[in-house]
């Protein structure tokens, strides 16, 4: 027999628990982002050496890759912002970041298995997917148990 359930009938999250996610998931992604992006900016060549096995990076692709850097920064940037509102007296709204973080982790993602199924081989291609796959999964959870809480 099976049953059904209702709204009514089902336990709401703790709202803390959720909020508590949300702030663990905006300190991961501002950590890595950070050091991503620094790096990026500071040894584009290394970075492009590890991500993609190139053994050259040209300095066109350095000042490309420079730029990627500060896009990552800013995206760190802007969780840590996020993270930080939370602590305000007036409560910003740290989930408003992770839609957009979805967004980002869910390209991120394709493009390393897109890279991998063309046949790149690399030392961090493999780590960068499994890492943005676990942030998109991550991501995916918060908006969930927000949706949970407003029905």
């Amino acid at each position: 027999m099976t049953s059904v359930t209702t709204p009514l009938d089902t336990r709401p999250l703790d709202p803390r628990r959720r909020e508590r996610s949300t702030a663990h998931l905006l300190m991961a992604m501002t950590a890595l982002q950070g050091a991503l992006g620094s790096a990026l900016l500071v040894a584009p060549a290394w970075v492009n050496g590890l991500l993609t096995g190139a053994m050259k990076t040209w300095p066109e692709m350095a000042a490309v890759l420079r730029v990627a850097g500060i896009g990552v920064l800013a995206i760190g940037a802007w969780c840590a912002v996020g993270r930080l509102s939370e602590n305000v007296r007036r409560r910003g709204r740290p989930l408003d970041l992770v839609p957009g973080l979805v967004v980002y982790n869910g390209c991120a993602a394709a493009v390393a298995a897109d890279a991998l199924l063309r046949g790149m081989r690399a030392p961090l291609l493999w780590p960068a997917l499994a890492i943005h796959s676990a942030l998109l999964i991550w991501c995916l959870v918060c908006l969930a148990r927000e949706h949970g809480t407003r029905h």
